[in-house]
């Protein structure tokens, strides 16, 4: 596991390094992969929206079916936002995480549902009665007790941001799963702490992921993850409605990390998925006849040069040589790389 979490890692800043700032909605190569985030993220929750519906909703001021069109502008603008703040945050070195951000993720989410009669509680506020969660047997936390819980999960994670005893891609998969086990608010939860996720995941530098829920089978294995890893939360909830009072370390000292691991493999793959995403997009856009020197390729394909002479020098790719410099052209590397992308299949 490790070694895939420092694989991606290593290719996100290949690629910031390669592009500078990714997190932003004028950025045409993230705006896409942003798109199908928004498109999974919500129909998880079961409001299912086709590319050509989210264009309409966000790029052409089309109407559509209301609920829909609340869920995607919804979305939009709680994700775009917060990421942009997350990665300034993370330039500055200043990202931790308040209880504040979390309520504003909230606020932002289901303001237009609010607006247009969908959503009946209060915007950024936590519930004040029971929650019950279909397709779950777990039980939230007591509506009484949300606020100590939460504020015990954001003393957590501020710890661990700054003791770094956890990968970031670890502590945010496991701050999503505690977030989901007290679901603090009426509605909204599981989009709240999905954006949430990857709001860590860009306070500590790395990029946003869309955890896939368009298929039956995506959003079992989603919930399944969910499930195996929520116990220790959920025990620990019902000590909490007893009276017992926990601090970080005793959170720390309960965790078993080795639960969480099913749903910290979904988010690595998605992590892995959107790095492809953005590389294929950017690939796209450069002309295929196009030869280009080893340097550049390395960056776009995160090959290294090394590793792009050894092709060379074996025959395993075409390549020309100008002065002290090996020139390959787009298309030669794209069909080379297909080419092991298939025989991995």
């Amino acid at each position: 596991m490790e070694i895939k979490i420092n694989t991606v890692k290593k290719e996100i800043k290949q690629l910031k390094e390669a592009r500078g700032n990714l997190i932003h909605v004028s950025n045409a190569e993230w705006y896409s992969l942003f798109k199908d985030e928004i498109r999974n993220s919500i129909a998880i929750e079961g409001v299912f929206a086709n590319k050509t519906e989210l264009s309409d909703v966000l790029e052409h001021n089309k109407r559509t079916d209301k609920q829909k069109a609340s869920s995607i502008l919804g979305y939009f603008e709680s994700a775009s936002s917060m990421y942009e703040y997350a990665s300034t945050q993370y330039k500055e070195k200043e990202f931790v995480l308040r209880m504040s951000d979390i309520k504003q993720i909230h606020t932002l989410l289901m303001r237009y549902e609010k607006q247009m009669g969908f959503y009946l509680g209060e915007i950024g506020e936590f519930r004040r009665t029971r929650a019950e969660v279909t397709q779950s047997t777990f039980i939230p936390i007591s509506e009484f007790y949300v606020r100590p819980a939460m504020e015990l999960l954001v003393e957590w994670v501020n710890c661990h941001l700054q003791k770094k005893v956890y990968d970031p891609v670890v502590l945010a998969s496991m701050a999503h799963v505690w977030f989901e086990s007290i679901h603090p608010f009426r509605d909204g939860n599981g989009r709240t702490g999905r954006i949430l996720m990857s709001y860590i995941l860009i306070g500590c530098g790395l990029i946003n992921v869309a955890i896939k829920g368009i298929s039956k089978k995506d959003r079992d294995r989603y919930y399944d993850a969910l499930e195996q890893a929520d116990d220790v939360f959920e025990t620990m909830h019902r000590q909490i409605e007893d009276g017992n009072n926990f601090k970080v370390e005793d959170v720390s000292k309960r965790v078993d990390k080795k639960i969480f691991n099913e749903f910290i493999f979904i988010v690595i793959d998605r992590l892995k998925d959107s790095v492809y995403r953005l590389k294929e997009i950017g690939i796209k856009n450069i002309d295929k006849e196009a030869q280009l020197p080893l340097s550049d390729l390395s960056k776009i394909y995160n090959y290294s040069q090394d590793y792009l002479r050894n092709l060379i020098n074996r025959e395993k790719l075409r390549a020309e040589k100008k002065g002290k410099t090996w020139y390959v052209k787009v298309k030669d590397m794209a069909e080379y790389v297909e080419q092991q992308r298939s025989n991995r299949k």
